[in-house]
């Protein structure tokens, strides 16, 4: 029994410690595309696949179209990370890291694509932040939303 508990206790720490350093990547690769690439790169290891990995990877696909200068390559990689992020969200409703990841990239999608929920996402993402358990997710978001604000 001890041995089941430590291993259960071992896990969440590394899967705490990936999802931390995948939130860290994220805030970074909009920067420049070798940020880009190591975001994708931390995704692609993971070993969790939740629907909140799920999540960021469509966040990564998102974010690798800004890079592309090829119109249909750009277009491929938005419809690809629109399909992983609704997905996720599809799989974890209720989950406000993942409302507020959409809310995120689509504050900064061009209208012309129809990818807005903005607007609902916000009033979901200030209603339930205060439901958040997990302090690292709650700050998260917190200094995201500040970031943004800016």
């Amino acid at each position: 029994m001890k041995f089941i508990l430590l291993t259960l206790i071992l896990n969440l720490s590394v899967s705490d410690q990936e999802i931390s350093a995948i939130r860290e990547s994220y805030l970074l690769a909009y920067l420049n595309e070798s940020n880009c690439d190591h975001f994708g790169e931390q995704i692609v290891l993971n070993t969790e696949k939740s629907p909140l990995v799920k999540g960021y990877l469509g966040c990564f696909y998102f974010i690798k179209s800004k890079f592309e200068t090829n119109p249909i390559d750009k277009f491929y990689y938005f419809k690809k990370g629109k399909n992983l992020l609704e997905a996720a969200i599809h799989e974890d409703p209720k989950s406000i890291e993942l409302i507020f990841l959409r809310y995120s990239i689509q504050k900064n999608l061009p209208r012309f694509l129809l990818y807005n929920n903005t607007e609902k996402d916000l009033i979901f993402v200030d209603e339930n932040l205060s439901k958040v358990s997990d302090q690292k997710t709650k700050k998260f978001i917190l200094n995201c939303m500040k970031l943004m604000k800016k």
